[in-house]
């Protein structure tokens, strides 16, 4: 592979990233220089790259895995902050909305992160992965390591899961009646 095809590999593995980043570490510029420093690294060691896998999985390990480190160098865990409004969903919305649909979006964005912080780890993951970061499931098998079918079912038991505490929670309400799905 040569170089310039691994920089531009890197280039867009960075941008994807970043949200990853930010997930994890909870801040803009920390979460920038993460992923400078996880390219760096993914250089580095380019030789141990499989070049018959994605390139994306193997970029995300190294990223995931410096934010971690960060983490544990600052003493802090990753439940410990809700994450700010500016990375949620609302946030990419482009349409104007009135100030009232805005708020109200608002407290379903918060409702949404506060029961995806209370997941176990491994589906809180597997959601942000998802959701998030947009993996296919093949992708997320290559992060985690694991066949898809695994990947499916713990999709399936987050969202379940999920399902149940938003329907507890009097500030979430879900779109076109679906609070009424028995899971």
């Amino acid at each position: 592979m040569s170089h310039h095809i691994f920089h531009q590999l890197l280039h867009d593995a960075m941008q994807r990233g970043y949200v990853a980043a930010y997930r994890i570490l909870k801040n803009p510029d920390e979460a920038s220089e993460a992923c400078q420093e996880a390219a760096a690294r993914a250089w580095t060691h380019r030789e141990r790259y499989d070049k018959s896998k994605p390139f994306y999985p193997w970029y995300y390990r190294i990223l995931k895995n410096h934010c971690l480190d960060l983490l544990r160098q600052r003493g802090r865990f990753l439940s410990e902050e809700a994450a700010p409004v500016s990375t949620q969903a609302s946030a990419f919305s482009k349409a104007p909305r009135s100030a009232e649909s805005q708020v109200m979006e608002q407290q379903q964005d918060q409702a949404l992160m506060r029961a995806i912080e209370t997941l176990q780890d491994e589906l809180r993951e597997i959601i942000e992965l998802r959701h998030f970061q947009d993996l296919s499931y093949e992708e997320i098998a290559a992060v985690l390591d694991c066949p898809t079918g695994t990947v499916m079912s713990r999709l399936y038991r987050a969202r379940k899961i999920l399902r149940k505490q938003l329907q507890r929670d009097p500030t979430f309400s879900f779109a076109s009646g679906h609070d009424e799905v028995q899971p």
